[in-house]
């Protein structure tokens, strides 16, 4: 330790000193509350609009609960048969970079989601996301999420797509949870957006799984973030410069007379 406190005798420069922030390492889950649903359609029937704020308010009652109308879904009209919508939603916090979590509650009678992709923005809040339950602003800058870990009711089973859509397939349950789990390295994440999606091997192409028009109730939705606890430091802001003659660590070896750089 002497030895190299000597060299404290000698001139150098410090050029800068950068400030790198981290994260709390083994940082715990946190439930990210979801606002301002929007979608680019709503179910206009069955008693009141099944909207996408219905879908994230805590709300965990049957769909068909005497006066708890709940969940977002899509069916035209009684007659209609379901199509690819999407419907979008805030983060009322950012969101770190890490694990995602996310719950899809169906608690309505074979109304459960075949085919479906998630996708985070980072986007102003300001742009996107303006609360309307039909042909609403969904438009952003998404990033995909991919390779999900997911799991659902017993009996059914889900394969992710090439484009990263999940598709349910085996014995659709009769209600149920999907739970899925994505890793993603984007960071201050502002929004959440669901694309449901058709597909030929669904009853009536889906999305859904209703057998008689392919639609579903999300009844609840939630996310819960776990941070990266090692994530790439980001710089903060340099702490100071110390101006000298010459650039670099200058170290005179006595015995040889020579000046390294």
């Amino acid at each position: 330790m002497k030895k190299y406190l000597s060299l404290l005798k000698y001139p150098f420069l410090l050029s800068f000193v950068t400030l790198m922030v981290f994260p709390p390492k083994n940082a715990s889950a946190a439930t990210i509350q979801l606002q301002n649903g929007t979608a680019t359609l709503t179910q206009p029937f069955g008693g009141s609009p099944f909207s996408p704020d219905e879908a994230v308010d805590g709300n965990f009652n049957r769909s068909d609960t005497p006066g708890s109308l709940n969940g977002w879904a899509i069916s035209p009209g009684p007659t209609g048969i379901a199509t690819s919508q999407i419907a979008v939603w805030e983060t009322a916090t950012d969101v770190a970079a890490g694990q995602l979590d996310i719950s899809m509650h169906f608690l309505f009678d074979f109304h459960l989601l075949g085919r479906f992709r998630f996708s985070v923005t980072t986007d102003d809040r300001s742009t996107f996301a303006d609360g309307l339950d039909n042909n609403g602003d969904v438009t952003a800058n998404w990033s995909v999420l991919e390779n999900p870990l997911i799991s659902g009711p017993g009996g059914m089973t889900f394969q992710t797509l090439a484009d990263n859509s999940i598709l349910a397939g085996g014995t659709t349950a009769f209600t149920g949870v999907y739970n899925l789990s994505y890793s993603t390295a984007l960071n201050n994440i502002t929004g959440l957006r669901l694309e449901v999606l058709e597909d030929p091997s669904l009853p009536t192409n889906g999305p859904g799984l209703n057998l008689t028009n392919g639609n579903f109730v999300l009844t609840e939705l939630t996310l819960d973030s776990t941070p990266d606890p090692n994530p790439v430091p980001e710089p903060m802001g340099i702490l100071g410069t110390l101006v000298a003659a010459s650039f670099g660590l200058v170290i005179k070896n006595k015995r040889r007379g020579e000046v390294r750089h």
